[in-house]
């Protein structure tokens, strides 16, 4: 059975209070959904604001400008403790278990960073465990920051090839102009490329930093790439349940050309030329099963390559499939048919126990010796 990946990101509103920190209330609901859905065969992964917004009694306006960047990085770093540890506390009743991941843009935008953050989420969702993210506001500049979470929702749900993306927000989902006009016009669904231009974009959250305009920016760019989208309220009862099962909020489809085949085959156009690796039946047997590469079934490294680089992979002189590697081409060079477990005897740093991981691995074709 395929995977099924939900991206979830919920804005400040959703989950603190502006004056007395978190809702613990509301984080119950929020995480007792994600527990219903990870029952139904989905895996999660929640991207969530609220950090600075508990802070604000601690660490408050008065003796401050508001937007002071010191100011805002000082309650990021009090009020994530807060935040973590209320969902540590709500997890915990529920038996769930939770990880925290704190990331820049950088972390998207360099190579080896991006693979570290992809295999770590891949990972934890492997080993059934809810990775929360929040941007790390901490060290964040205005030159660094992601800038708002649906960005960062955005970014994530590409980087795990996440089917679908949920923005839960004080909104019922997108209306053509401000909900509380009577005339607004409610949109249930919108297609691929349906035109948007009578939009007309109302002020931001007082708790969040995006609006609309950013949360359509979002989807377009994820539209495009063949995940859904889902825009709807955090308020009210199951708010997640209510908005996956289409009860609530706007649904917009992504491009349909796109669904239909893999997603993952993007990697066949970016594979790094004259790079590859010669690999054995039983290893090439395992890919056809929807397993990952390891270095013990490799038989030779043709380079040079980097780590994070995308290369071919072939079997009995045929090309079969391509993929992101986890080790550059002279570390590779000496593993390769080594087993999982003596790597560490002969590396200084191993980042991965696989050569490939399964999740980015693009199958060309098979030898029929492995079918």
């Amino acid at each position: 059975m395929n995977k099924k990946i939900l991206v979830i990101k919920i804005g400040s509103s959703g989950i603190s209070h502006k004056e007395n920190g978190p809702l613990l209330e509301r984080m119950k609901v929020v995480l007792g959904d994600i527990k219903f859905l990870k029952e139904k065969g989905w895996q999660v992964v929640l991207v969530t604001s609220g950090a600075i917004n508990c802070a604000k009694k601690i660490l408050p306006q008065e003796k401050f400008e508001y937007e002071a960047l010191t100011l805002q990085q000082a309650r990021a770093s009090v009020g994530q403790l807060m935040l973590m540890e209320a969902y540590a506390q709500v997890a915990k009743e529920l038996g769930l278990t939770i990880a925290q991941i704190l990331v820049t843009h950088e972390d998207f935008k360099h190579r080896t960073r991006f693979i570290n953050v992809r295999n770590t989420l891949q990972l934890l969702l492997e080993k059934n465990i809810i990775p929360i993210i929040n941007e790390n506001d901490t060290v964040s500049t205005k030159e660094i920051s992601v800038g708002d979470n649906d960005q960062l929702a955005a970014m994530t749900s590409e980087a795990i090839d996440a089917q679908t993306l949920l923005l839960l927000t004080e909104s019922l989902g997108l209306f053509d102009r401000d909900p509380n006009d009577p005339k607004a016009k409610f949109f249930k669904e919108v297609q691929f490329g349906e035109e948007l231009s009578q939009i007309s974009f109302g002020k931001k959250t007082s708790a969040g930093r995006g609006g609309m305009s950013t949360k359509l920016a979002a989807i377009n760019h994820l539209a495009e790439l063949g995940i859904d989208v889902i825009l709807s309220t955090h308020l009210g009862p199951k708010p997640i349940i209510r908005a996956m099962e289409r009860e609530v909020g706007t649904y917009f489809h992504a491009n349909p050309e796109i669904k239909r085949k893999s997603r993952k085959s993007w990697i066949a156009s970016v594979v790094k030329p004259n790079s590859s690796i010669e690999i054995d039946e039983g290893a090439a047997a395992a890919l056809a099963k929807n397993s990952s590469l390891l270095p013990v079934g490799i038989k030779k490294v043709d380079g040079p390559f980097k780590r994070g680089d995308v290369i071919a992979i072939k079997f009995d002189a045929k090309m079969i499939a391509f993929g992101i590697c986890e080790f550059d081409s002279a570390d590779l060079n000496k593993i390769k048919g080594m087993k999982s477990k003596q790597l560490e005897t002969v590396l200084d740093h191993v980042y991965h126990n696989v050569a490939v991981h399964k999740d980015n691995l693009y199958l060309k074709e098979l030898s029929k010796k492995t079918t």
